[in-house]
């Protein structure tokens, strides 16, 4: 009598071979997934807003003031962060509104500069340009009318103490980790973030949390300690 082998053995080790292979694909696929949903979300990527230096002068008749800034084009308080332009912004107050005054400055040998623009709101002259003095210590300015010419140098509020804005933000992501949260999703952080160095006897840092209704959450914090002062929501 002829004997017959089972078929069934010789098809059961392909079957479980794929078996395991599809439950590893679907294990590798589980953990990538799993993993990218728990991806750290960088909030720094979505600051609109940053000034990161200030530079002051002063004489008798005059007060300078230089800002370091990245801002977004077209500024809107909208909680979407849009493209960024790093720029140089330059604020004068003189004696009077009714000079026309211009301003040179040079920086890593290339002179920059122009006629000054006058707010008659704020009673101050203006200028910007595209460039990035964030990690200058001082700035040379000479000032010119048709009636005198001065020189100014701007020094940094900076301090070996200051805290830089990364670390001022992600100090305050920790403490205000509800508010973070509550924006945060798999696709990202639904908002923009505005962080403004500030001077008054000594730095500070604002930093507002804008979401996509607008809404600010505002905060006041001290710029060596990284500690919130004060807060407010509009």
């Amino acid at each position: 009598m002829k004997t017959f082998q089972p078929f069934s053995s010789s098809f059961s080790r392909p079957k479980k071979t794929f078996f395991k292979t599809v439950v590893l694909l679907l294990s590798f696929a589980l953990f990538f997934s799993f993993a990218a949903c728990k991806k750290k979300t960088n909030y720094f990527d979505y600051v609109s807003e940053l000034r990161s230096n200030i530079f002051l002068a002063e004489s008798d008749d005059f007060s300078l003031r230089i800002y370091a800034v990245n801002k977004e084009t077209p500024y809107v308080t909208d909680g979407i962060k849009k493209e960024v332009s790093t720029l140089t912004e330059v604020y004068l107050t003189a004696p009077s509104g009714n000079q026309e005054y211009s301003l040179f400055f040079t920086v890593n040998g290339r002179d920059y500069g122009g006629e000054l623009s006058f707010d008659n709101v704020k009673a101050e002259y203006y200028f910007s340009c595209t460039l990035d003095v964030s990690q200058l210590s001082s700035i040379e300015c000479r000032i010119q009318s048709s009636e005198e010419k001065i020189t100014l140098t701007a020094t940094s509020v900076l301090t070996s103490a200051t805290l830089s804005p990364k670390t001022v933000l992600k100090n305050l992501q920790t403490a205000e980790s509800e508010l973070f949260s509550s924006l945060t999703d798999k696709y990202g952080f639904a908002g923009e973030i505005y962080i403004r160095l500030i001077y008054e006897d000594s730095p500070y840092y604002y930093v507002g949390v804008i979401d996509r209704e607008s809404h600010i959450h505002a905060f006041l914090i001290n710029a060596e300690t990284g500690k919130i002062l004060a807060r407010r929501q509009s």
